[in-house]
C-alpha cells in the first residue's frame, strides 16, 4: 500500500475551493481555514486529508440540504 501525503499549496487550495488565492488568504486572517504546515522558509501548505476532513465539518449553505441529500439517498 502506498502511503503518500498530498500538500495542498494556496493556490491549489483556491482552485480546489474555486475561490481567489485572495480570498484563502483572508479565509486564514479569520481563522476560517485549519492551520498551514509550514514546509520550508517560504512554502506553507496543508495535507489534502486535513482539508478534506475540515470540509466535511463544514455546515451545508442550506440547513435543510443535509435533510434534502440523506432523503435522496434512502431507498423510496
Amino acid at each position: 500500500m502506498k502511503n503518500s501525503l498530498n500538500i495542498l499549496r494556496p493556490s491549489d487550495l483556491a482552485e480546489m475551493l474555486n475561490v481567489s488565492r485572495v480570498t484563502i488568504w483572508r479565509m486564514q486572517k479569520r481563522g476560517d481555514l485549519p492551520p498551514r504546515k509550514k514546509i520550508s522558509n517560504r512554502c506553507v501548505g496543508w495535507t489534502e486529508k486535513t482539508i478534506e476532513n475540515w470540509l466535511e465539518s463544514r455546515p451545508f449553505a442550506d440547513p435543510n440540504e443535509e435533510e434534502k441529500r440523506q432523503s435522496n439517498l434512502e431507498p423510496a
